[in-house]
């Protein structure tokens, strides 16, 4: 084994109601660890999410449209899945892409 293994990573995308949610990740035959994503609605960004701890694969953030962390109080939401952060942003964000 070299000490310069280079993971592989993949882009996954899946459907949502009328939401395309775009996965990035890493090393998708063994640990399968998403780094980040985006979700968008009608090809309109809502926000993306990331993980503040890879190795857990914990402490998911969500950054909305404007590109300001989604906060409570003043300190930014901290989710324990990128699961909850796709469910955040696909029910309870604000889109640009509201319907009129």
């Amino acid at each position: 084994m070299t000490s310069h293994t280079h993971a592989e990573t993949v882009v996954q995308r899946f459907r949502e109601n009328n939401f395309e949610v775009t996965s990035i990740v890493a090393d998708p035959a063994d640990a399968q660890q998403v780094l980040y994503g985006t979700v968008t609605r009608n090809g309109v960004l809502v926000g993306s999410y990331y993980c503040t701890d890879r190795v857990r694969q914990s402490g998911w953030r969500v950054v909305t449209a404007d590109g300001e962390h989604l906060t409570f109080g003043n300190e930014p939401v901290e989710l324990a899945y990128d699961g909850d952060a796709v469910f955040l942003l696909t029910k309870n964000a604000d889109s640009p892409a509201s319907p009129a």
